[in-house]
């Protein structure tokens, strides 16, 4: 039997990288050496690692070298992709856009070319072997939150609402029962509800038993009424605002007034800020 691939994830990706050049393109010099939240990056530098990495996946291998400051380098990973961030800093902003239209428009190329055999073919990615497929779904992620961090550091928010924004909080709501169950270690039995309030409303129950955590379906009422519910938990905030927890780019303190904890107890109230603290699933 034929395999049919969904390959919409390479239309996903095709706009998203437009999306970064128009936004870079319209920005000064001095913008371009802004700081954002990605922890020592500039924007120049966001834009030297995006292609870095679409240079490698092309064929090329990663530059060779020791790094002077490896602060913010925790895998191996990280220090290739500081390798690279590297490399475009003894670039001018001219080249390095340059080098972003020609390598991105040679990835979606390759892309294109692939067969759906290729597609569903197990490879390397993040977070360990999985289809081709679900790599390049990593990559759509990987680069609309690096555009998310340039607009921030300029003030010029938006793409928050688009296909591939809900594409990215899809994959961040695959990853909410991981966070409550292992890595905020949530009591069996609890209840923990994610309200996104914008641009993309979404309600996420998520239930915890036997130390695993599951979306379940409710009825719409919020649950942090019922008696006794020391377990039980609302967490409301704005999809930004879950994007630069999620990501490690906020803490919570930094996220501030914009996340708020609803419960009917001080336990409760205890183990949703427990919750917010580990948000951060990113690599």
């Amino acid at each position: 039997m034929a395999i049919h691939m969904d390959k919409s994830v390479v239309d996903m990706l095709e706009q998203e990288w437009v999306t970064i050049y128009e936004l870079v393109s319209s920005l000064d010099e001095k913008e371009w050496m802004l700081p954002t939240d990605c922890p020592g990056w500039t924007i120049k530098d966001q834009i030297s690692h995006i292609v870095g990495t679409e240079r490698m996946l092309l064929g090329e291998k990663a530059p060779e070298g020791v790094l002077s400051d490896t602060a913010n380098v925790r895998n191996p990973i990280g220090n290739i992709n500081e390798l690279w961030v590297d490399v475009g800093r003894r670039m001018s902003i001219k080249d390095i856009l340059c080098k972003f239209h020609e390598v991105t428009s040679k990835r979606i190329d390759y892309l294109r070319s692939m067969s759906d055999e290729d597609f569903s073919k197990e490879s390397w990615t993040p977070i360990g072997q999985a289809p081709y497929s679900e790599f390049m779904a990593i990559r759509v992620f990987d680069c609309w939150v690096h555009e998310q961090d340039i607009r921030r550091a300029v003030k010029k928010h938006g793409n928050l609402s688009s296909l591939v924004a809900a594409h990215c909080q899809e994959r961040i709501k695959k990853a909410l029962p991981y966070v409550v169950a292992k890595k905020a270690n949530s009591p069996n039995g609890s209840l923990i509800t994610f309200l996104i309030t914008e641009p993309i409303y979404d309600r996420i129950p998520i239930e915890v038993q036997d130390g695993r955590g599951k979306v379940v379906i409710l009825p719409q009422e919020v649950v942090t009424s019922q008696e006794d519910s020391k377990s039980i938990v609302e967490l409301e905030m704005d999809f930004e605002t879950l994007v630069c927890l999620s990501c490690g780019r906020w803490t919570v303190d930094q996220a501030g007034s914009r996340v708020r904890i609803k419960s009917s107890s001080e336990a409760g109230s205890v183990l949703g800020q427990k919750i917010v603290e580990n948000l951060n699933f990113m690599i």
